[in-house]
Formats: C-alpha cells, structure tokens, sequence
C-alpha cells in the first residue's frame, strides 16, 4: 500500500473575540471551524492515510488589535467553536501519526513553559521545526524565508507581529480587512536607509509597512502603546527602534541583493526557495505553508522563475497547502509514495471538490 500523507497549513485558530462584530479582525469564523472539524473526523477514519502534517499557524497568537493582550493558547483551545476541533485532533492523533511543523502565528507554542500545555491539549503529537523523510519530502512553513516573519534571536517576536497587530485594529476600527501579503505589496522591494537627526536608521522595509497602517489608523504615532503577549506595553517608536536594521541586517546575511530579493517576499511566492531547496538538499518535494496560496507545480531547471524551454525536466515539485480561513475555499496537499516503484504523487485537493485534484508526479 503506498505511503499516504496529508499536509494541512494555516488555519489560524482564535478566541473568536471579535466575531460577529462589525470589526471582525478574527480570521478564522464558527463556519470555517465547522469545515476543518467535520475534515479531522473524515482524516481519523480514513484508514489509507498514514500520516497527517500541520504545517504551522493552526492557532494565531498575532492577530490583535494593538490594545488587547494576545490570548493565552488554553483560550483558544477553550472557545466553544474550537473545543470540538480540540476534542478531533487529539482522536486523530489517538489514531494515527501527527506531527505539528512550527509556523510564525503560533511560534511561542514551541516555548519550554508551554510544555505541559502542549502534552494535555495536543497531547500525542509531535512537534518540530520542519519535516523530513527518508523518500524524499522536506516541509516546513515557510515564514523563515519572510523577512518580516522569520524568527529573530534577537527579538521576542519578528516584526511581522507588530505589523499584524496594527492590522488587526486597523479590521476592528476601520473594518478593511487584511492579510500580510497584501500589506507587503504596497512597499517597494529594494531601497536604501538612511539616518535621522537622532541618529536612528530609518530602514524603509521596516518604517513603510508600521507608517501605513499608523497613518490609516489616524490617531497612531511612536508614543502609541502595544500591549505585548506577556500584558506589558511597547511604543509603536520603540518597535520601530528595536528593529531599526532589520532590512540592512536580512540583505547582509542572506546576500539576497537586487532585483531578486522581492523572490524571497511572500507576496511574490516561495517557489525560488523550493526550487534552492529541493537542489541542496536532493529532495524530490517540497511543501510550505504560510502565504495561503495554493500550488502544485514542477520545478525545473535552470528556475522556476523563468518558462520552461523544450527538453527542460522537472526535477522536484513544489506544493504548497493554502489555507482555511479568510473565507479563501479550504485546500490541503496529500501525498502518496510507491515504495516499490520509487515514484511519488503530490495531490492538491479542494475540501468542497469544487475543483478537481491538481496533480504531479515525480520519481
């Protein structure tokens, strides 16, 4: 029997404080917490399924508005349209293998204080930073290679954190609503930096995204206060001196110069780092997360940036698991290994089969 495996991303589980309100900043709604229930049930009884993968941002720590302290995880899993998904995942880890792969909007899961939570809540899956096997799949989230997503040691939280907080009230006292990539696409992808008279960098890969929603806001500048995960403050000016090189610092370290570096933006896709990937680490596929887009394509060389040519044979498959929440129509990638014949199937399937199953093949 082939090797069966279900990779599902981005759910984006919350309290649900803001449902039903007219500033909803909640991503994740009672229906879409219905679906993705109703989807764990059908997984725990579908006996062909050997593995299934979170592949990061089941639940949200991030998506707030700048004066509500983020919830605890044990609100989360609390919340009346959540406690039944709670209730199906730990029968669907009861049943088969479950391994929970790290994303950004649930990264302080992986905190050692977290741990007991972690046993009771979640209690007989795995958790780890990506996911490997021996037949040829790497998986992980995908917001390391984000810039305003990647994890910092320097820092409690990436940036993208404040900038999600900003959005949030931006959904609860403006009622626009919005998601990262959208937020992204308005700045330019390359620039410079400069000082000001105290001589603070003004990066404008940090300065642009946090302006833009300040001055939507209206009533927002740097002596604003953000009530951080632990119900302390932060200034909006003391975010913006905190992470005051971050662009300088990502380009220095990743060498990504020029034209090129809008690649590594998820607002432009993650296909360039599959494609690095798949080449370094000799896998067959590769599976993100993250930018809620689906995808299912072959890798070829010399890019996948560039229209194959004549003659040009994949060599990998890139797929990604889109997402269940924002109203976006659920997906989530399956795929099947032949043992005896070597040759992998990637499928990217429609949870209301609206859409046939996009599918690849690769040995």
């Amino acid at each position: 029997m082939p090797i069966k495996r279900v990779f599902v991303s981005d759910v984006h589980m919350s309290p649900g404080w803001s449902l039903g309100k007219p500033g909803c900043y909640d991503w994740f709604d009672k229906d879409e917490a219905a679906a993705f229930g109703g989807f764990l049930a059908t997984l725990t009884n579908d006996n062909s399924v050997r593995e299934v993968i979170l592949l990061g941002d089941l639940v949200d720590g991030w998506v707030y508005p700048i004066e509500t302290q983020p919830p605890k995880y044990e609100n989360i899993a609390d919340a009346p349209h959540i406690s039944g998904i709670m209730r199906n995942l730990r029968e669907l880890a009861r049943m088969k293998k479950v391994t929970y792969v790290m994303g950004n909007h649930d990264m302080t899961l992986m905190e050692t204080e977290l741990d007991s939570f972690r046993q009771s809540v979640f209690a007989g899956i795995t958790f780890q930073d990506t996911y490997d096997t021996a037949d040829g799949i790497h998986a992980e989230h995908g917001h390391q290679y984000a810039m305003y997503n990647a994890v910092d040691p320097r820092h409690e939280v990436p940036i993208g954190h404040y900038i999600s907080r900003l959005a949030a009230t931006v959904s609860e006292r403006k009622q626009h609503f919005y998601i990262a990539a959208e937020i992204e696409m308005r700045f330019p992808s390359t620039g410079g930096y400069n000082v000001d008279a105290r001589g603070i960098i003004k990066d404008p890969l940090v300065n642009a995204p946090l302006t833009y929603l300040a001055d939507e806001l209206g009533n927002v500048d740097d002596d604003t206060s953000i009530t951080t995960l632990d119900g302390g403050v932060i200034t909006l000016g003391e975010v913006r001196r905190q992470y005051a090189r971050l662009g300088i610092d990502w380009v220095e370290s990743h060498g990504l110069l020029g034209g090129i570096r809008s690649v590594w933006r998820e607002a432009v896709g993650l296909d360039g780092v599959a494609y690095s990937i798949a080449q370094k680490l000799g896998k067959k596929i590769i599976i993100f997360g993250h930018t809620h887009r689906k995808e299912n394509t072959y890798l070829r060389a010399p890019s996948p940036i560039v229209s194959p040519g004549p003659g040009e044979e994949p060599f990998a498959v890139y797929a990604n698991c889109g997402a269940w929440c924002s109203k976006i129509e659920p997906t989530y990638v399956v795929t099947e290994y032949d043992e005896e014949g070597g040759k992998h199937t990637v499928a990217l399937e429609y949870l209301k089969k609206t859409m046939p199953p996009e599918i690849t093949e690769i040995s």
